[in-house]
């Protein structure tokens, strides 16, 4: 299936199937079938580039195969999924930057560069929601022995986030290595020939890195926000076992009484004494306090 084609040597394919991708290939006489990881392609070898774009609050994933090869022969790209291309911005912006008319590696920078900035729009929402997931964070760090205090459980829904986020995140840096090897092969065709400036494909592989050490950072900066929640839950569980421990020896004093006069003595003068309760009140009270004030000596309670 073709496309409409609205810049000049550009044909827009689609190939819902590697059966479809086969006749397309035969239909314009070349081979498609984008090279193996393992071997390097040729400047007028078919690569595959996986895509990603944010549409209507969703992330778009889908494979789109690139064939380019002399800047006076037709640039080919297959649309293998989802329409992850823009004739109508691309036109506007191939028109705005002025570039030379009848150029197919023109189009194709223009394209690239249609891509890479898609792929920082996917960043972007990327970073929106880290950033509400670390204020989640954030906000039940500080209501930590507070009245509002929340439990571990809370906390769920962000930890299932930057989980998530993995995901995305390597599709997003796959996407920037393929864009980078597009734009290499690019620039090895302008090297042997070409209406477009050497200045303008060094440029994109320029801003190729610069999105690349972003989502390295980001990448980062995700592992770093999911550990601090592991830690979290980590320290929450830990407060549990500090309450059941200050419980723990405020009760044994008592404990320890009630087991003592279970014992069924025969002879317990004590009994009889005046104010025996109160003595023994008073004195599984010191028991008690003198146990929980030691565990808040030690500082085991922050």
């Amino acid at each position: 299936m073709t496309w409409d084609q609205t810049l000049p040597l550009w044909a827009r394919l689609h190939a819902a199937s590697p059966q479809a991708l086969d006749d397309l290939g035969r239909h314009h006489g070349m081979d498609l079938a984008p090279a193996s990881a393992a071997q390097r392609p040729d400047a007028g070898a078919a690569i595959r580039i996986r895509c990603a774009r944010v549409q209507d609050g969703r992330v778009l994933v889908a494979d789109l195969l690139w064939h380019q090869t002399a800047d006076a022969q037709t640039l080919y790209t297959v649309e293998t999924g989802h329409r992850m291309l823009r004739p109508g911005q691309a036109q506007q912006r191939f028109r705005a930057q002025g570039l030379p008319a009848g150029s197919a590696h023109a189009v194709a920078l223009v394209l690239l560069h249609q891509l890479l900035g898609q792929t920082g729009l996917v960043l972007d929402r990327m970073d929106e929601g880290l950033t509400r997931s670390m204020r989640s964070l954030r906000s039940f760090q500080l209501a930590v022995g507070t009245p509002d205090s929340r439990g571990a459980e809370d906390l769920i829904d962000v930890d299932s986030h930057l989980s998530m986020l993995s995901r995305p995140l390597s599709v997003v840096m796959q996407t920037l290595d393929d864009l980078e090897q597009a734009a290499k092969q690019l620039r090895r065709s302008v090297l042997q020939g070409s209406q477009l400036g050497r200045q303008h494909v060094d440029a994109l592989l320029a801003e190729i890195d610069g999105v690349q050490r972003r989502s390295r950072f980001m990448l980062e900066r995700q592992r770093f926000h999911r550990r601090s929640a592991e830690e979290t839950v980590a320290m929450s569980d830990l407060n549990v076992t500090k309450v059941f421990s200050v419980l723990w020896a405020a009760f044994i004093p008592g404990t320890a009484l009630i087991n003592w006069y279970g014992q069924n003595f025969r002879v317990m003068p004590e009994l009889s004494w005046e104010g025996s309760l109160w003595t023994q009140l008073l004195a599984v009270l010191v028991l008690t306090a003198v146990p929980v004030w030691m565990v808040k000596q030690s500082g085991t309670l922050r």
